[in-house]
C-alpha cells in the first residue's frame, strides 16, 4: 500500500488535505514537515519583494472613463455585427490569407514580442518562444494546412423516412465572438484563440489582460495593423470594460482564468444564450508510487512546475510520494532544478518574475 503525504509546492499544508490515516502507516508529521522546507532546500524565496510585487505598474491611468468604455463597445460591438455575415461567407483562400498574415507579422516582430513579455515579467527568450511563440504559429499553420477540409461540407446517411433525400453536415461561423485573455500566458491566450476564430469566420472584440500592459499594447498595435475594427478590436482595461463586454450579446465567449470569474463569465453568456469555451485552472496533483522512474519524474515535476515561474494552470500543485522513494525524489529534484534554473538565487534572477501572487 502507499504510504503518501502531501506536499503543497507553495510551501504551505493543510491538515485537511492529507491523507486519512485509516489504520494504515503513513509518514509522520515530522517527516511530512520536511516537505515544507522544500522552497527553502531548493533556494526559493518565498516572502522576497520579487515573488510578492502586484501589479501595480500595470496601467498609470486607472481611472477608466466608463461612458467611453461604453461608447466604444457599442460602436464597435454595432458594426462587427453589420460586418458579421460578409465574414462568416468568406472562403477557406481569404481566411487562409488572414492567418498568413498574422504568422508573417509573428515572425517579422519577433523582437518586438520579447521585449513586451520581458517588459511585464522578465520573460526569458527561450521560454517566450517555446510557451507564448511557438504555440500560437503551431497553430496557424495546423489552420492552415487543415482548413479547406474543415470547411467541406460531410455527407450524413439519410434515416430511413428520408431515403430519397441527400443530407450533409454545414459548418458556418459562430458570429460575434468576445475572447477574454489572461495574464499568465498573454501573447499566447490572447492570440491562440483568435486563430480559431479567425479560421472559423468569425468577428472578434479581444480584451487582453491590464496587468501585461506591454503585450496587450504590444497586441493592440499587432491587431489594427492587420484588421479593420469592424472584424478584430481590442479593449484595454479592467473589470468594468469586460463587464461592458459582457452584456453584449455575443454568440460564443472564450475565457482563460479562474473558476470563479469562469462562474461569472458563463451567468453572463447565459443571458444572451451564447456558448462558452471555458479553460479554467484547479488542482494538479503529481503521484509518485514505488515502481516510478524517479529521475524522469523529477525532472517532469522540475519543469512543469517552475516552467513561467510556476504561473501554469496545470503546473503540479502538490505530490504524493512513496515513502520509500521520498529522499531519492527530493534530491533528484533539487538537482534538476538546480539544472534548469541555477543553483543559486543570484543565477535565477534572469528567470521571470510572479506576475500576481494572489490571483490564479
Amino acid at each position: 500500500l502507499l504510504s503518501v503525504a502531501r506536499l503543497l509546492l507553495t510551501g504551505h499544508i493543510c491538515s485537511e488535505a492529507l491523507p486519512p490515516m485509516g489504520g494504515k502507516r503513513f509518514l509522520s508529521i515530522r517527516k511530512v514537515l520536511r516537505f515544507l522546507s522544500l522552497y527553502a532546500a531548493l533556494g526559493f524565496r518565498t516572502s522576497s519583494d520579487r515573488e510578492t510585487a502586484m501589479i501595480t505598474q500595470a496601467k498609470a491611468d486607472t481611472s477608466t472613463d466608463i461612458s467611453a468604455v461604453q461608447e466604444r463597445v457599442d460602436r464597435v460591438f454595432a458594426a462587427q455585427g453589420a460586418n458579421r455575415i460578409a465574414v462568416g461567407n468568406s472562403t477557406a483562400s481569404e481566411r487562409i490569407k488572414k492567418l498568413k498574415t498574422m504568422l508573417r507579422w509573428i515572425e517579422g516582430n519577433r523582437e518586438k514580442i520579447y521585449r513586451a513579455l520581458h517588459d511585464d515579467f522578465q520573460k526569458p527568450q527561450s521560454e517566450t518562444d517555446l510557451t507564448e511563440i511557438y504555440y500560437v504559429t503551431t497553430e496557424i499553420k495546423h489552420s492552415i494546412r487543415h482548413l479547406r477540409d474543415w470547411m467541406r461540407p460531410k455527407p450524413v446517411s439519410s434515416t430511413l423516412p428520408f431515403l430519397s433525400t441527400r443530407a450533409e453536415l454545414q459548418y458556418e461561423a459562430k458570429g460575434q465572438v468576445l475572447i477574454i485573455a489572461p495574464w499568465n500566458f498573454p501573447f499566447n491566450l490572447t492570440i491562440g484563440p483568435l486563430v480559431s476564430a479567425i479560421a472559423a469566420g468569425n468577428v472578434v472584440c479581444v480584451k487582453p489582460s491590464e496587468y501585461t500592459p506591454h503585450t496587450t499594447a504590444l497586441i493592440r498595435d499587432m491587431l489594427a495593423e492587420l484588421f479593420d475594427e469592424n472584424e478584430v478590436a481590442v479593449f484595454e482595461g479592467a473589470v468594468e470594460v469586460s463587464q461592458a463586454l459582457l452584456a453584449k450579446p455575443f454568440h460564443h465567449i472564450f475565457f482563460t482564468g479562474s473558476p470563479q470569474v469562469g462562474k461569472i463569465i458563463m451567468k453572463a453568456a447565459a443571458e444572451h444564450l451564447a456558448t462558452v469555451t471555458l479553460e479554467l485552472g484547479g488542482k494538479s496533483p503529481v503521484i509518485v508510487d514505488e515502481s516510478a522512474n524517479i529521475s524522469d519524474a523529477a525532472a517532469k515535476v522540475a519543469w512543469g512546475k517552475w516552467t513561467n515561474n510556476g504561473q501554469t494552470c496545470i503546473a503540479p500543485d502538490y505530490l504524493m510520494v512513496h515513502e520509500k522513494k521520498y529522499d531519492e525524489f527530493l534530491s533528484k529534484l533539487k538537482g534538476n532544478v538546480e539544472k534548469y534554473y541555477g543553483a543559486t538565487e543570484e543565477a535565477r534572477q534572469a528567470l521571470g518574475k510572479p506576475l500576481n501572487v494572489i490571483e490564479g
